[in-house]
C-alpha cells in the first residue's frame, strides 16, 4: 500500500522568489525559513530562495541559523525574535543579526562589541499590537534613551509583525511613531522591515519584505495584484478501496455522514497522522482525475473517504490530488476549506509525511 506523498519543487520556489523580487522592485526580499521552512527543509528552501534573488534569510531561533551556517550558508541572516543570554553570544559568533527588545540584552551585545573591538549590528523589535515580542511602541522613547549612549553596537534596523489586515493601518502608525522615537534619540535604524506575504499583497510598500508562505505559491487569497507564482507543493494519495453501497451506511467515526443506497465511496490512504486536518471533514474536497470528490465522514488517522460523483470513474490504485495546482487543490483553497491558514497546513503535511524535493540540486 503506497503511503501519501509530499513533493516540493525547489525550482518553483526559486521562481517564486524571483517573482516576489520583481514585485518588490527596489525593496529587498528576505526569505523566511523559520521552523525548517515550515517543515519543507530550511537548507534547500534557503538555497532556492537565494538563487531567486533573496538578499537575506530570516529565522526565529539562533539554533536554526546555526544549522544553516554549518551547512555552508554564508548569506546574511536575521533573527526575528528577541535573543538573550547564550543565544546572543552564538548569534554574534555566527555573524547573525540578532533582535533585541530590552536594555539588558542591548548592554550584553554592546559589551561583546567592545570586547571584539568592532560594532555589532542589531535590530529592534517593536510591539505594535501582537504582544509576542518587542519594545512596546509607546515606550520607544524610553527604551532609546536608556541605550543610546552605548558603544560597540550598530542600530541597523527595526521591525514589527502585522497581526492581520484589519489591524494593519493602526499597527503601521504605531510602528512609524516608534521608529521616529528611536531615531530622535540617536538610534539610526536605517533598515525597516514590516511586511510579510500578506501585508505586501495588501499594499504595504515600506522597507524589506519577509516572504515565507509566498515562496511556496500561496497568496492568502489576496484580492489585489499578486506575483505570477508557481505551486511548489504537490501532495497525493492512493485510492485503496472503492465501494458502491447497497443500503444507506454510516461513514467513519461518529457515523454523522451517510453513504446513500447506490452511492460510491472511495477510500484514500491519507489521514490526520499524515497531517491532513480533521477539520477538512466538513466541506473539504479532493481531486481524482477530473472529478472533484467531496470528503465524506470524519477523517481517520490513516484514511479519508470521498464521495465519487455519479459521472466519474474511480478505481483502486488511482492517484488523488490533495494539494496541487488544479482548481480547488491549492494551498490557499485547501487551508480555507480546513478553516486554517496555509502556513499551518504546510507545516502539518510536511511533518506528517516527510518531503521529497525535486528541482534545484540540494
Amino acid at each position: 500500500m503506497n503511503p501519501p506523498r509530499f513533493v516540493l519543487d525547489l525550482e518553483a520556489v526559486r521562481h517564486n522568489a524571483a517573482a516576489w523580487r520583481a514585485r518588490l522592485a527596489d525593496r529587498e526580499l528576505w526569505a523566511v525559513v523559520k521552523s525548517d521552512a515550515y517543515g519543507c527543509g530550511a537548507l534547500e528552501v534557503a538555497r532556492a530562495s537565494l538563487a531567486g534573488g533573496a538578499a537575506r534569510l530570516v529565522v526565529f531561533d539562533v539554533a536554526e541559523a546555526q544549522r544553516l551556517r554549518t551547512a555552508g550558508i554564508r548569506a546574511p541572516i536575521v533573527q526575528v525574535f528577541a535573543a538573550r543570554g547564550d543565544d546572543l553570544h552564538t548569534a554574534v559568533f555566527l555573524g547573525v543579526t540578532p533582535t533585541v527588545e530590552d536594555e539588558a540584552s542591548v548592554r550584553a551585545v554592546a559589551a561583546l562589541g567592545d570586547w571584539r573591538g568592532r560594532r555589532i549590528a542589531v535590530h529592534v523589535a517593536v510591539d505594535s499590537g501582537t504582544g509576542w515580542s518587542g519594545v512596546p511602541a509607546v515606550r520607544a522613547y524610553e527604551f532609546a534613551r536608556s541605550v543610546s549612549g552605548l558603544s560597540g553596537i550598530t542600530w541597523e534596523g527595526a521591525w514589527t509583525h502585522i497581526a492581520g489586515r484589519e489591524s494593519m493601518d493602526g499597527q503601521m502608525r504605531a510602528f512609524a511613531g516608534a521608529v521616529a522615537a528611536l531615531r530622535a534619540e540617536g538610534l539610526g535604524v536605517p533598515v525597516v522591515h514590516i511586511a510579510s506575504t500578506g501585508p505586501v499583497l495588501w499594499g504595504r510598500a515600506t522597507g524589506a519584505a519577509r516572504i515565507g508562505i509566498g515562496l511556496f505559491g500561496a497568496t492568502l487569497s489576496a484580492s489585489g495584484e499578486a506575483p505570477a507564482l508557481r505551486h511548489a507543493v504537490d501532495v497525493r494519495a492512493t485510492v485503496v478501496a472503492v465501494k458502491t453501497f447497497d443500503a444507506a451506511t454510516p461513514l467513519g467515526y461518529g457515523g454523522e455522514s451517510v453513504a446513500e443506497q447506490g452511492e460510491t465511496i472511495a477510500t484514500l490512504r491519507i489521514g490526520y497522522a499524515d497531517g491532513l486536518p480533521k477539520s477538512l471533514s466538513a466541506g473539504g474536497a479532493i481531486r481524482i482525475g477530473e472529478a472533484r470528490c467531496a470528503i465524506a465522514g470524519a477523517i481517520g488517522m490513516n484514511t479519508t473517504m470521498v464521495r465519487v460523483p455519479a459521472d466519474a470513474h474511480v478505481s483502486q490504485g488511482d492517484e488523488a490530488i490533495v494539494i496541487g495546482a488544479m482548481p480547488g487543490t491549492t494551498l490557499d483553497e485547501v487551508a480555507a476549506a480546513a478553516a486554517t491558514v496555509p502556513h499551518q497546513l504546510l507545516c502539518s503535511l510536511a511533518r506528517g509525511m516527510g518531503v521529497r524535493r525535486i528541482g534545484l540540486p540540494a
